[in-house]
């Protein structure tokens, strides 16, 4: 009898600890979506540059929206309407780093099944949680290595010349610093994806700006990255390298109470908000081992404990939820 016991309470351990492992693992295998990538490089690079007044139209009409937010957006050169809008578009086209940039995209992503795939199960995710909201259109492009992500009413577009891998040389010959070019590599393409959605779909519209209200918000966005990519690990939703993310677990409360004892959390000093929410080698008020935007990271850990310590708000109640002072006090948070 007392070895039956045993096997019971090892199992019920093991649910235990299996339940608080997949929080956000939900069957979503019956939620049917037809999500499409469509190759808006490859058309583009592969129409014949003598002709291009004639492919101008066609372009405009097949990508609708896309083609606006890629003419004014992505590699700048303004709309059709303008008179030299057509040698802009072949300058573009026929530049010899841009030409070589695109074959070495070619090469690397020569089969994106893997993006169709993994977009898929993120946004059976997204339609799980929010049944109501619009799956939008996919495009990929080369920009120039302007835009990593771009977003619009119903699109999303990738950037596919910003996911050549932390070695390209063409990021070397840019001098791009090394903390940029360390999640500019595939691992990073579908978060970076649900994260630009996420702040499309749910801007932060808090009353306050203060560092607060700004890493609260982006807490928020981590959490909703969390539930669409349930089964990735922490480092890659949040681009830190494992031992930066080690650095943030183990000096948690140090943060938090530096934060505190430096009145920093009410601070709308605009220098003070990016230097915990920006990108950069690591923040300059700790250590060089821990990683920039380490403000995210404690907003990511008070969202988590507010969604812990109240049970009833679900993840759509949360992401308009946009009082950041509230989502603090019932966070109930104690590092």
């Amino acid at each position: 009898m007392h070895k039956y016991i045993f096997i019971l309470l090892i199992i019920g351990s093991l649910i235990t600890v299996s339940c608080k492992r997949n929080k956000f693992d939900v069957n979503v295998s019956n939620i049917k979506i037809n999500l499409q990538i469509n190759r808006f490089d490859k058309e583009l690079f592969s129409i014949n540059k003598d002709s291009l007044n004639y492919y101008i139209p066609k372009l405009e009409k097949k990508y609708g929206n896309f083609f606006q937010l890629f003419n004014y957006k992505i590699i700048n050169i303004g709309g059709t309407n303008n008179r030299n809008y057509s040698d802009y578009l072949q300058g573009f086209l026929t530049d010899y780093t841009i030409t070589q940039v695109y074959k070495e995209t070619e090469k690397t992503f020569s089969d994106i099944d893997f993006i169709k795939d993994d977009l898929t199960e993120a946004f059976k995710h997204y339609k799980y949680y929010f049944p109501q909201k619009d799956i939008p259109k996919i495009y990929t492009y080369i920009s120039g290595f302007n835009q990593s992500i771009v977003t619009d009413e119903k699109l999303l577009g990738i950037g596919l010349d910003k996911y050549l891998g932390k070695n390209c040389s063409f990021y070397e010959r840019l001098q791009l610093p090394v903390y940029m070019r360390y999640k500019m590599s595939k691992n990073y393409i579908i978060p970076d994806c649900m994260q630009a959605w996420a702040i499309t779909e749910f801007p932060n519209k808090d009353t306050v700006d203060n560092l607060l209200s700004h890493i609260i918000y982006r807490g928020k966005i981590q959490y909703f990255i969390d539930a669409m990519l349930p089964n990735s690990p922490d480092s890659i939703k949040i681009a830190f390298k494992t031992q930066q993310l080690g650095w943030c677990i183990k000096n948690e409360k140090r943060i938090w109470t530096y934060l505190i004892e430096n009145n920093l959390l009410f601070s709308s000093d605009y220098m003070e908000i990016k230097r915990y929410t920006d990108h950069g080698p690591f923040t300059s008020d700790f250590s060089k081992e821990s990683p920039a935007r380490t403000g995210i990271w404690m907003g990511w850990q008070i969202v988590k404990a507010y969604m812990n310590n109240n049970k009833n708000v679900t993840l759509k109640k949360l992401m308009h939820e946009n009082d950041s002072q509230k989502i603090l006090n019932l966070s109930k948070y104690k590092p």
